[in-house]
Order: structure tokens, then C-alpha cells, then sequence
């Protein structure tokens, strides 16, 4: 098992595109496949095969007409990390500042196309097995987001847009970016120091359930006070600095809410929150998860249903492998009587990222069995309640009234 999860592992990483990052979601949402290949696959999210030093100096001579040891006072031909569609290098700036050159593989953008060429014909199947399913929305959001991901222009402003919501915040750190020195190809950053999150198996439950905080306020908060999210939530995107503050440090995939959708997924939470069950259906067939008619009771739907949210039902859930688990297989499955209720339900235009976000993060809170007071954090969001714990307030002094 082990030699197959790591042969699976290298293959994902060699192809890169579309099939790694397959494999970099596949390793946080636990219960998708064994924990041997959940191992594995977790060097996807930082770790994989990097490219030779001659494809960098041939991205560089295309869009800057020079090489990047010209550019920088000192650059670092050995990358410290590479990903899905790109790879990581230190450098510094003319006055010292050091950073972090992020640089995409040549033939990324044509490789991806490729991948997401027959993404319209596999869901348009899934909607032949899950009546409930429109196909059509879904593979557009999919394709918009991933092919957005190859547009580092675009990354460097969602970067910037997070980073003026963070600056100078007491637990969340976002790297400033340097836009004359990026192109749609190559993003300069500033270097964070830190220690990956996987360090953290080590810590103590009070430092586990902390760290955790922040990382859910980060991740929920900006979704449903902002209506913005940084949809990639894998370990690799997270570093643990000296200070106590988490860095944010990838936004590649970020999704913005209409202000209407965030306002309707706000209503439906609430629901949730307040055990109005019926305010609750309301509102999945307000945001398009429940197609209008359908012929299912509102206790039935919810029984089915209610595992998604368990850990804003109360406080002092703690998240577990079991549970995170249970949230992919329900999801996933088409048979039986889950089944019959999925193929019924609907994933909505706008949305589909946020299955991303609410399976990855349980994953990763259950690498901690963490535990919180998630419910009263929720409230916060959607109900305008004061802070419910020390680390709410600290972030509410950072920002009055719209604190995460």
C-alpha cells in the first residue's frame, strides 16, 4: 500500500496541472482514500518535483527579457517549495528585502486547458446519475476557477485585497506583494518565515484548539463578513510564525460572493444556528442547493443533512478523523437511501468551491482533533453578536465591526 501511494504520488506530481491538484484535495479531505495514500499525497501541497533551472530562466527571458539573477540582488536557483502549476524561490530585492518568487511551469496554462477539455461531459453524466444536478453552472464555476488560478496577475490582486483587510492584525498574517516586479507568470511576494502546519501535531490540545481558532476565523470569518474566501485549504498553504500569528500565503483560488448570494448563505446559517430548520430550507432553496418543490420533508432533509453542520450545532465540538470522514463518504455517495436524497439535491452557481473549503477544513481540524467554540463563532457572523472568545476580540479591535 505504501509503494503504491508512493508511485501514485510521484505520477501526480510529474503530471502537475489539474491531475496534482486532484491529488493535493484528496490528501485533506480524509476518508476519500486510505490514510497511507492520505500521507503520500500530502507531499503534493508543497513537496513535488521541482523544474530544471534552464525552464526558469526561460520563463524569465519571455516575460522580463532577462534572467531572474539580473532582476534580483540574490536569487535562489533551488526552489523551497513547487506545486500544482508553479514553483517557490527566495530572493532578494535591490535593498535587501527578501521575498518569495513564485514561478509557473512552462506549458502550465496549455496543460490545464487540456485537463478541463471533457470536465462538461463528466458532470453532464453526474447529472444523468443525480437528477436533482445541473451540470451547467457548475462546470463553468470549476472552469473559471481553476483556469483563474493560472492568472497570477489575478492572484497578486486578490493578495493585495486580503492583505489591506489583515494588515497589522493580531493573528493572521498575509504576505505584501510587489506588482513591478510580477507578471501574469511570475508573482514576487514577501518571504514569511515559518513552520509548516504538520508541526503543530506536536503541540499541546490548548495550542492545537488555538491555533485552530484562528484558522477557522480566517477561513469563515472573510466568507461571511467579506463574501471573499481563499478556497484552497491544505496544509501547504498555512505557516506557523514564531509570534503566534498564522500566514495565509497562497490566493490562487479565491472566490467572491455576490452580495446577495453571501446575504442568502448568511440567512441559511442562521437558520442552522438558531434551530430554524424551516428558516433553513428556506434558504437552500433561496441559494439553489434545494431545486423548489422538492418532494422531501423539511425534517427528512434536514436529518440527512445535519452532519454538514454538527460542529456549529453547539459548542465544544471537536473535530475528528470519524467525523470528517463521514462528511466526504455521505457527500460522495449515490447509492441507498443517502443516496437517493443526494441525487435530489443540487450544487448551485457560486458555490462549488465552498465544498472545497468545508471538506478540506475538516480534514485539516481533524489532523488536530481540535475542539471550539465554533457555534458562537458562527453567531458572530450572522447574527452581529459581541465576540465570544479572546481571540474575536483581539481581531475586533483590529477591525471595529467587522471583525473575523
Amino acid at each position: 500500500m505504501v509503494r503504491t501511494a508512493e508511485d501514485v504520488t510521484a505520477l501526480m506530481g510529474n503530471m502537475k496541472g489539474v491531475t496534482m491538484k486532484l491529488g493535493q484535495i484528496m490528501s485533506v479531505m480524509t476518508g476519500t482514500v486510505p490514510p497511507e495514500f492520505a500521507g503520500s499525497l500530502a507531499t503534493l501541497q508543497s513537496r513535488a518535483t521541482p523544474m530544471a533551472p534552464s525552464l526558469v530562466r526561460k520563463v524569465f527571458g519571455e516575460e522580463f527579457g532577462k534572467s531572474p539573477d539580473r532582476l534580483f540582488r540574490r536569487f535562489e536557483w533551488e526552489p523551497f517549495a513547487a506545486a500544482s502549476i508553479g514553483q517557490v524561490h527566495r530572493a532578494e530585492l535591490d535593498d535587501g528585502t527578501p521575498v518569495a518568487v513564485k514561478v509557473q511551469y512552462p506549458g502550465a496554462a496549455e496543460a490545464v486547458t487540456a485537463d478541463l477539455a471533457n470536465v462538461g461531459l463528466l458532470f453532464g453524466l453526474a447529472g444523468f446519475a443525480a437528477r436533482g444536478l445541473d451540470p451547467g453552472p457548475l462546470v463553468d464555476d470549476l472552469k473559471s476557477g481553476i483556469l483563474g488560478e493560472l492568472d497570477y496577475g489575478r492572484e497578486l490582486a486578490s493578495q493585495a485585497r486580503f492583505a489591506g483587510l489583515f494588515r497589522g492584525h493580531p493573528f493572521v498574517k498575509v504576505p505584501e506583494v510587489f506588482p513591478a516586479r510580477s507578471t501574469r507568470r511570475v508573482l514576487v511576494q514577501e518571504y514569511i518565515a515559518g513552520q509548516r502546519f504538520a508541526t503543530a501535531s506536536t503541540w499541546d490540545p490548548i495550542r492545537k484548539n488555538e491555533l485552530a481558532e484562528k484558522v477557522f476565523r480566517f477561513t469563515f470569518g472573510t466568507m461571511h463578513r467579506h463574501g471573499l474566501f481563499q478556497a484552497d485549504p491544505h496544509a501547504g498553504n498555512y505557516l506557523l510564525m514564531d509570534d503566534g500569528r498564522v500566514a495565509f500565503v497562497d490566493y490562487g483560488c479565491v472566490v467572491e460572493f455576490e452580495p446577495q448570494l453571501r446575504d442568502q448563505l448568511n440567512r441559511m446559517i442562521t437558520g442552522v444556528v438558531l434551530g430554524d430548520i424551516e428558516q433553513w430550507r428556506a434558504g437552500m432553496v433561496e441559494v439553489g442547493y434545494v431545486p423548489p418543490g422538492l418532494d422531501l420533508e423539511t425534517a427528512e432533509l434536514w436529518e440527512h443533512m445535519r452532519l454538514y453542520y454538527s460542529f456549529i450545532l453547539e459548542d465544544g465540538v471537536r473535530f475528528t478523523p470519524e467525523l470528517a470522514s463521514s462528511m466526504v463518504r455521505q457527500n460522495l455517495q449515490l447509492s441507498g437511501e443517502t443516496g437517493r436524497v443526494n441525487r435530489k439535491l443540487n450544487i448551485p452557481k457560486g458555490v462549488i468551491f465552498t465544498q472545497r473549503i468545508n471538506f478540506g477544513f475538516a480534514g485539516l481540524m481533524a489532523s488536530l482533533e481540535a475542539a471550539g467554540t465554533w457555534h458562537s463563532i458562527i453567531r458572530e457572523y450572522t447574527l452581529g453578536e459581541p465576540p465570544a472568545t479572546a481571540l474575536g476580540r483581539a481581531s475586533a479591535e483590529h477591525t471595529p465591526g467587522m471583525w473575523v
